[in-house]
């Protein structure tokens, strides 16, 4: 294409032809690589799963990259959004490259653009992070209901990995995958203690570690389950109903620690926007790009202080 063309073409249509360039290439990208990996895979009978195909959801990585990998998958599946390790890392890669295809088309600057790529990719992983609890708290709403009706299963006559089957076609999702994953390692012949303390580790709840406590200390001591799991239901419940107290009283005192963390960005956009030029005599100084940067460092660390100790609310 002769050096005329792009001389009389405006700079809008390319840029737009270099978007859906970059769009393209991601997305096509990701369907090699889906696809390349969709080769390999077993086939599944049309009867039946394989008992490997069984075993793998319990199976997680607990050294070096696979550990790195499988709490990336359980980041994705945290947040409730049908995301799995591979479709997360794919919007993360598409994220970047949106951001760094807007900002080179409005300075065609490379580094700009790579930097800009860089907080594309990490805004979309902090979305991640931020919805990760997500899975949490519904199982921690469902656990009540589960443990009831997986009393009323097993005073029916049936045994635990059955009575959890039955249990996981009543319950909701997630609930109910956790559930089918114990069924089935109990159903494997797994001990009972090491079933419920890797399921407990998927789930990372303190009500799912006292559900799972129960079941264990039932199959090394005996008792009557039913009516142990009928009182930890009761006890979860009531646990629920003070923690939703809780977060309807405290909700004044976190919306007010949001309005906080954005005075500072609202009033730099004020001063941007009605006063520019006292801005720009403020950046242009030296001592006001130091107290800029310390400014916007401090903002940062509160922030994620902030995020950590609301965050931790939930493990107890």
């Amino acid at each position: 294409m002769p050096p005329e063309f792009f001389r009389v073409v405006p700079p809008g249509a390319l840029g737009l032809v270099l978007f859906l360039v970059v769009v393209a290439a991601v997305v096509g990208l990701s369907a090699l690589v889906l696809g390349a990996g969709g080769l390999f895979r077993r086939p599944v009978p049309a009867d039946e799963m394989t008992l490997a195909q069984r075993a793998e959801p319990m199976l997680r990585a607990r050294h070096g990259v696979g550990r790195f990998d499988a709490r990336f998958e359980r980041l994705a599946e945290g947040t409730r959004l049908g995301l799995t390790g591979e479709t997360a890392g794919g919007w993360i890669v598409l994220g970047a490259a949106l951001t760094a295809t807007g900002v080179y088309l409005l300075t065609f600057d490379t580094l700009l653009a790579l930097g800009a790529a860089l907080l594309g990719g990490g805004a979309t992983f902090l979305v991640f992070w931020v919805l990760q609890n997500r899975r949490r708290r519904a199982i921690q709403e469902q656990l009540p209901d589960g443990c009831f009706q997986l009393s009323r299963s097993l005073r029916s006559g049936l045994n635990l990995p059955a009575g959890l089957r039955e249990t996981a076609e009543y319950v909701p999702s997630p609930l109910a995958g956790l559930f089918r994953r114990l069924a089935v390692a109990l159903s494997l012949g797994e001990a009972t203690r090491p079933a419920v303390r890797r399921v407990a580790d998927d789930a990372r709840l303190t009500e799912f570690d006292l559900f799972t406590e129960v079941l264990a200390l039932n199959a090394e001591a005996g008792g009557n389950l039913p009516a142990m799991l009928d009182r930890l239901a009761a006890s979860m419940r009531d646990r629920n109903q003070f923690r939703g107290y809780f977060r309807s009283v405290t909700t004044l005192a976190r919306v007010g620690a949001l309005f906080l963390a954005l005075a500072a960005p609202a009033a730099f956009l004020l001063y941007l926007i009605f006063q520019p030029e006292m801005l720009a005599k403020f950046v242009n100084l030296r001592e006001g790009q130091y107290m800029l940067a310390a400014a916007i460092a401090l903002e940062v660390i509160g922030l994620v202080w902030i995020a950590l100790l609301l965050r931790r609310q939930d493990d107890y």
